[in-house]
């Protein structure tokens, strides 16, 4: 980018041009539709996380409700077997974990830059 400097009315003005390298990589990514790219795959993204967000939601209150079921309604005089490791109140999952199975899912759900051209009906391809 190269600055310039014009006189006006009420003092000096900067004015910005691309340098032929800017040039080149603006037209690239106005041709290849760069800018609306980024802000779907953020918008997905956003959408992603939402709905992660909301299942935590979901799961957390579903455990709540059964530790208040489990403490309710004592087991007392009846006969159960559990499994091996079982247990009636889940295991809450740590941070870490959760924040794992989260980035698990994302990748899992990428598809290739070329399918992501092609579904977006442009009809280009890389090649």
């Amino acid at each position: 980018m190269t600055v310039s400097h014009r006189p006006t009315e009420h003092g000096t003005e900067k004015r910005y041009e691309l340098t032929i390298l800017g040039r080149r990589v603006y037209d690239w990514a106005v041709q290849t539709e760069f800018e609306r790219k980024v802000r779907e795959l953020r918008r997905a993204r956003q959408e992603r996380e939402t709905a992660f967000e909301q299942l935590v939601g979901k799961i957390n209150r579903d455990q709540e409700l059964l530790r208040m079921v489990a403490d309710s309604e004592p087991m007392q005089d009846q006969d159960f077997d559990l499994p091996k490791g079982a247990s009636l109140v889940p295991k809450t999952p740590s941070e870490e974990e959760l924040r794992e199975a989260k980035y698990e899912r994302m990748e899992a759900n990428l598809k290739p830059v070329e399918e992501v051209e092609d579904a977006d009906g442009t009809g280009k391809n890389s090649d």
